[in-house]
């Protein structure tokens, strides 16, 4: 057993070197990498189909609420920050984020599979087709339009299990904000989403049976602290290595990656 567990910690650590990598390189969120690979990594002790999938999305989000500190901290000191967007989307993003977290405690792994597939699926085309919008030079004034844009950030950010990044930073750039100050600002929004969800997961799936050992609901210690340990070391490198990279064509190689992912997660768990 403890051999097994080894092996188990030995597995999630790989996973962090390459989210923190692809996180850094390609500056998307490492949950994409995180969720998938940790699905198949559950499946594979021969964890329950239903609660594998709550329990990956769950620890992502634990791993995001490491991992976004430190990314804070790097952007605050280079002043990417825009603490004008925190105060009006604060609101928005924590509430869409602990309605996710309990509306997707509640779903089966069944749909959970689904709604991750199509949804990163979704990020994943957009990623390949390289779509920006621009709709105006700055986000609305309006409270009530900022708290809706904001929870739904917040929504589906949780429910899927990423930091926000994936959509905050193409609204961030839609509404005039420059990419640098786009990344900067989201990474403080990933802690605002990922900490009540993180509460919310850990609160859900405090009774339920079948999880992985340490779990604090369905929220597991061991993927969270190794995975973000790993993965907060290698994605300064990973950002290093992107000034040499074609960033275009990586990202392009790995939304077909993503996109086979989701078709492979699908079919997983149906067949």
């Amino acid at each position: 057993m403890e051999l097994e567990f080894l092996q188990f910690l030995i597995l999630l650590i790989i996973t962090g070197v390459f989210s923190g990598l692809i996180a850094g390189l390609l500056g998307v969120g490492g949950g994409l990498v995180i969720i998938p690979v940790v699905f198949y990594i559950l499946n594979f002790y021969g964890y329950s189909t239903n609660i594998i999938m709550h329990v990956a999305i769950a620890s992502s989000i634990g791993v995001i609420c490491i991992t976004s500190l430190s990314s804070i901290y790097a952007h605050n000191k280079l002043k990417n920050i825009e603490v004008n967007v925190i105060k009006k989307w604060f609101m928005g993003v924590v509430f869409g984020s602990i309605i996710g977290a309990i509306l997707a405690s509640f779903f089966n792994g069944n749909i959970l599979v689904i709604i991750f597939g199509v949804i990163a699926s979704t990020v994943a085309i957009s990623m390949f087709l390289n779509i920006n919008i621009v709709l105006s030079n700055d986000i609305p004034q309006n409270f009530f339009l900022n708290n809706i844009i904001s929870f739904v950030i917040g929504f589906f950010s949780v429910l899927i299990g990423i930091g926000g990044g994936s959509f905050s930073v193409p609204t961030l750039t839609a509404f005039g904000k420059n990419i640098h100050r786009a990344v900067g600002t989201s990474a403080s929004i990933g802690f605002l989403i990922a900490l009540p969800g993180f509460i919310t997961y850990a609160s859900t799936g405090w009774m339920i049976e079948g999880l992985p050992r340490y779990s604090l609901g369905y929220v597991n210690l061991p993927i969270v602290l190794s995975v973000a340990s790993v993965s907060v070391l290698t994605a300064p490198l990973g950002a290093k290595l992107s000034k040499k990279a074609n960033k275009k064509t990586l990202k392009k190689i790995f939304a077909i990656f993503l996109l086979l992912v989701c078709v492979s997660l699908v079919f997983d768990q149906f067949y």
